[in-house]
């Protein structure tokens, strides 16, 4: 009788939640921006000959917008000044604005860091755009810089060095080429190198440790709440301990969540391979690997046999 009659392998799933919260991170890689962090688990779970691999979802996530849509990834605009008048660099305050606020607060800035000129800078409802030109008596041409600006989408500037003339009859205020966006964090991108699969991502055209994606829809200084799509992704990695996380926009920015926490909870299936007795359904691992050991030495001694050679007299 084959050992193996009594012996029925299945794949089973073994699923298993994993809370999160940015709070109880054992390292912060980026401080108060709480967007990058290591959670020290103690075997989520470990390698084994059973496991045949492991996929991830995330079940559910609390993310309060707690974030601006004028930060540290997108606040700077350097202009260079026509005459020899040189370059100055205007470094907005982070906060949530919209396109006349930004354009109150800029205006100030600028009109302080440069004497007797009048920027005239008006944005038009109609058009979603921006129209500047200096004024006064120390007017000049004047250059937005694309490098080391950051703040070329939020003003409508594209993505090159752009000139605007300074007033007279014949040159009236000039438009940017692109609508100002206000709109800020759209979409959050969750990633995690110790959970990372074959997810793909645009930004970078190839796979990525992106695990999934969740998209921003509460107002300032709301919460976004999520719940499960349903969908899963493959886990490279069989064996996991601890969980890195990282929280970026839709431009691959880390979030300034501004010392503010956020949950998740994961859902981890282990796919995993198991023995039973046809008998009376009980695992019966120990049994399944005596008989492969028993199968394998027979198999062993039937090939021995059939070298051997016998003499008939």
């Amino acid at each position: 009788m084959n050992k193996f009659d009594d012996i029925d392998e299945h794949v089973i799933v073994q699923s298993r939640l994993v809370s999160i919260n940015s709070k109880f991170a054992t390292t912060y890689l980026n401080g108060t921006k709480r967007s990058s962090m290591i959670f020290d688990f103690n075997n989520v779970s470990s390698k084994s000959s059973d496991t045949l691999y492991h996929t991830v979802a995330i079940q559910s996530a609390e993310i309060p917008a707690s974030y601006y849509n004028v930060n540290t990834s997108n606040n700077v605009t350097s202009i260079t000044r026509g005459g020899g008048a040189g370059t100055i660099v205007i470094t907005m305050p982070a906060g949530n604005y919209d396109a006349n606020t930004y354009l109150a607060t800029f205006k100030t800035l600028y009109e302080t860091a440069v004497n007797n000129i009048v920027l005239n800078i008006s944005f038009s409802s109609i058009t979603g755009k921006y129209s500047i030109q200096e004024t006064g008596s120390a007017q000049q041409v004047i250059t937005f810089n694309a490098t080391p600006s950051t703040s070329f989408d939020i003003w409508g500037l594209g993505s090159v060095d752009i000139t605007f003339p300074p007033f007279s009859a014949q040159n009236v205020p000039s438009a940017f080429p692109a609508l100002a966006n206000f709109l800020g964090v759209t979409k959050f991108k969750i990633l995690s190198n110790s959970l990372a699969g074959d997810n793909f991502d645009s930004n970078k055209l190839t796979t990525t440790t992106l695990i999934d994606t969740i998209s921003a829809s509460a107002s300032d200084f709301g919460l976004t709440i999520y719940n499960s799509l349903g969908r899963e992704s493959f886990v490279k990695a069989k064996r996991i301990d601890d969980i890195d996380i990282q929280v970026l926009d839709q431009d691959n920015n880390f979030i300034d969540f501004n010392g503010i926490n956020w949950t998740l909870t994961l859902l981890l299936n282990t796919h995993r391979r198991q023995t039973f007795s046809k008998r009376d359904a009980t695992i019966n691992e120990e049994q399944y690997e005596l008989a492969k050991k028993a199968l394998k030495k027979v198999d062993t001694l039937k090939e021995e046999l059939e070298d051997v050679q016998f003499d008939i007299i």
